[in-house]
């Protein structure tokens, strides 16, 4: 039995189905006043809808919740507010053309005689960030401000309401080595504030950081609950999956034709983030594109695919010309890409899976100029067994998936273009461990099938794996090469001095 006593927040046997689906399976830790606690789990492990439970977008079906001993009945997002719980997630809800004060006080905003009181808003906010030691001017707008500071603003956003429990969903996600720096200092200063800090991320070597204790989830059950003092990110995988991991370097099937290219890409500049660019991609070959954030990596796919079109350059694929600023073109030509942003350019979340998959081939699924109905479900259905993705069905709607599971449809629905080139903006960020050893076997088999794949990764273990080259992309230019043919080392640390030093 656990003590209700001592803990700011205590979940109890929490229970938790969508429909026939059981996804919490008695859920019970706590967390003290002054603690930072990481959670843990593969995609689909029950996180997000524990968390959702406790800041009242679901209920749950069965348990109890705690707050400094006295249970409490948490129906919606004013209940949990009311109960002392904030919780900023991984999608800012910032609105960029507002200043930060209008923001922090959004709908919550201090009036004078019927109107509002700027002179006192903006006095509140100053004030809030000078408690907090977060140097950023209420007056500026959220659109102009780092991605680190808009991270910031949310957080105090959250603590305006003076919160005991605070949950951060991957606040790291899209953050630079500095801004996670700076985030972790503030994290440290809230420790000693008393608030109890539950911290959701998939970067283990955060967790060990900035955490006091490791929560793993796994299969909606409690797997590991201890104290992250000599605990190993081996341990924490272990536990999230049930087995180790082997991170080691996927070889090609076959050895690299560097004969005649699949891709060629020459002299492709555009505004001042892409200068001058030339590089090829040979048939069963993945290129890594390694380099800060700003270096000018996605807006270099981006040219290749169409999505922006070069000021100057040309790009051609398996040795015809493809049009440039015109991404349908792309496509038709073989050249398939996935963003970023799974959830704003990858998906559409109120749609099925078969959709999703189909969006970019419809006139493929056309019989007599009718769509085949019995084809579309027939490459659906085959695709999802490929991929191994997790669903009830083809016809789930994708938002109702996992992230790992998300990204997988992101893949189907490329894969069934058949490209010959296939360009990937960090295509892991944000899933699991797991997830992504599936799509690192997913992304080598593509190449083994005598394509070529471009891999953008903010990871460097992802490049170590996965790459038989990688170009150093610093300020729009590529600035050194590294190939495994030619005996150059790919690691994780040699990657990462050649990115700072470039």
């Amino acid at each position: 039995m656990v003590d209700e006593k001592g803990y700011a927040l205590l979940l109890k046997d929490i229970h938790k189905s969508f429909f026939q689906n059981e996804v919490l399976k008695g859920i019970t830790f706590g967390i003290r006043k002054g603690e930072v606690l990481g959670l843990l789990g593969s995609n689909g492990a029950g996180k997000s809808t524990l968390m959702k439970i406790v800041a009242g977008v679901y209920r749950l079906d069965q348990g109890h919740i705690y707050m400094d001993g006295r249970e409490v009945s948490i129906k919606n997002a004013a209940d949990a507010s009311a109960c002392g719980i904030a919780m900023v997630y991984q999608e800012f809800s910032l609105i960029p053309t507002m200043t930060v004060g209008e923001n922090l006080f959004l709908n919550r905003e201090k009036k004078k005689a019927g109107l509002i009181d700027d002179k006192k808003c903006r006095a509140m906010a100053k004030k809030a960030f000078e408690e907090f030691g977060i140097d950023v001017d209420p007056d500026e707008y959220v659109e102009n401000l780092s991605i680190g500071n808009q991270q910031l603003v949310e957080i105090v956003k959250a603590l305006m309401h003076k919160p005991s429990v605070l949950v951060l969903d991957e606040p790291t996600a899209s953050l630079t080595h500095k801004e996670i720096q700076l985030l972790f200092a503030f994290v440290e200063r809230l420790k000693k504030q008393g608030i109890a800090i539950i911290f959701i991320s998939h970067h283990m070597q955060e967790i060990i950081q900035i955490c006091d204790r490791a929560v793993v989830l796994r299969n909606g059950m409690v797997e590991m609950d201890q104290s992250t003092s000599g605990l190993s990110v081996g341990a924490m995988v272990e536990a999230m999956i049930g087995k180790k991991l082997n991170q080691k370097y996927l070889q090609p099937g076959s050895p690299v034709n560097y004969e005649k290219p699949v891709l060629r890409v020459e002299h492709v500049s555009w505004s001042d983030k892409v200068k001058d660019i030339s590089f090829e991609v040979y048939p069963g070959e993945i290129v890594g594109i390694a380099g800060l954030l700003g270096s000018g990596r996605t807006e270099l796919a981006k040219c290749i695919y169409g999505l922006i079109k070069p000021d100057e350059g040309k790009v051609f694929l398996d040795s015809g010309e493809v049009p440039t600023g015109k991404p349908w073109m792309s496509i038709a030509k073989g050249i398939s890409f996935v963003p970023e942003n799974r959830r704003k350019s990858g998906i559409v979340g109120i749609h099925s899976i078969q959709y999703n998959m189909l969006m970019p081939i419809w006139k493929r699924m056309t019989k007599r100029f009718l769509i085949d109905e019995k084809k579309c479900a027939e490459d659906a259905e085959a695709m999802r067994e490929k991929l191994q993705l997790k669903c009830t069905g083809i016809e789930q709607e994708v938002q109702y998936l996992s992230g790992g599971n998300q990204q997988k449809a992101v893949f189907a629905k490329s894969l069934l273009i058949q490209p010959k080139m296939l360009l990937l903006d960090d295509p892991t960020v944000g899933i699991d461990v797991e997830a992504k050893a599936a799509i690192a076997r997913l992304i080598r088999s593509i190449a083994d099938e005598n394509n070529g794949v471009l891999l953008i990764s903010s990871e460097m273990e992802e490049l170590e794996r996965l790459c038989d080259r990688v170009l150093i992309l610093s300020k729009g230019e590529i600035k050194k090469e590294l190939c495994r043919n030619k005996g150059d080392e790919i690691t994780e640390a040699v990657l990462a001095e050649a990115i700072q030093t470039a």
